[in-house]
C-alpha cells in the first residue's frame, strides 16, 4: 500500500514566555487537515525529530500541544538548534481508511526516526528507550550495517 504525504515548510517555534508558554507557532501556517506533525531541531544541514505526532486536525492538535509542558520541555532542553515543527497532510487514495493510515504513518516515522538515532520522546514526556546493536568481525558492511537501533 502507498501512502501519500503533502509536507508544507518547516514553522519555527518562537518564545512564548511572555504567554506562559515555553514556545509558540504561526498556526495559521499549519494546515489544518488530517495528517502527521513532527516537533525537532535544525542545525545547519540536519534534522533531529524530538516528537512525531498523528492528528485529525494538525493545527488543533499542534496548538494543544503548545500546553503539554513536558514536551515543551524536552524541545527547549534538547541540543542546540533551531526549533521547528513539521507537518504533513495525509492525501487518501481510494478505499485508504484515514484513521488506520495514521496510525501506519506515525509508527513508521517513529520506527524511522528511531533507527537513525534521533531523541524522541513520548507524549508523556519520557524518551523512548531503545537498544543499540553494533557488530564487529569479518562481515561486509553493507550487511549489517554499524549502529542498529531498536525501539522498545
Amino acid at each position: 500500500m502507498i501512502l501519500a504525504l503533502d509536507w508544507s515548510r518547516p514553522i519555527p517555534l518562537k518564545d512564548a514566555s511572555k504567554q506562559n508558554l515555553i514556545y509558540s507557532v504561526a498556526l495559521d501556517k499549519m494546515p489544518i487537515a488530517s495528517g502527521v506533525y513532527v516537533f525537532g531541531r535544525r542545525y545547519g544541514s540536519k534534522f533531529e525529530a524530538l516528537y512525531v505526532g498523528k492528528a485529525n486536525r494538525i493545527r488543533g492538535r499542534v496548538k494543544g500541544q503548545l500546553n503539554n509542558v513536558r514536551l515543551m520541555q524536552h524541545l527547549k532542553n534538547a541540543k542546540s538548534g533551531k526549533r521547528v515543527v513539521l507537518a504533513a497532510r495525509f492525501v487518501p487514495k481510494p478505499g485508504q481508511q484515514k484513521p488506520n493510515c495514521l496510525k501506519l504513518i506515525e509508527r513508521a516515522l517513529i520506527r524511522y526516526f528511531l533507527s537513525e538515532g534521533h531523541d524522541l520522546v513520548n507524549i508523556q514526556g519520557v524518551r523512548l528507550r531503545r537498544h543499540e546493536i553494533i557488530s564487529a568481525g569479518k562481515h561486509p558492511k553493507r550487511y549489517f550495517p554499524s549502529p542498529i537501533f531498536l525501539e522498545k
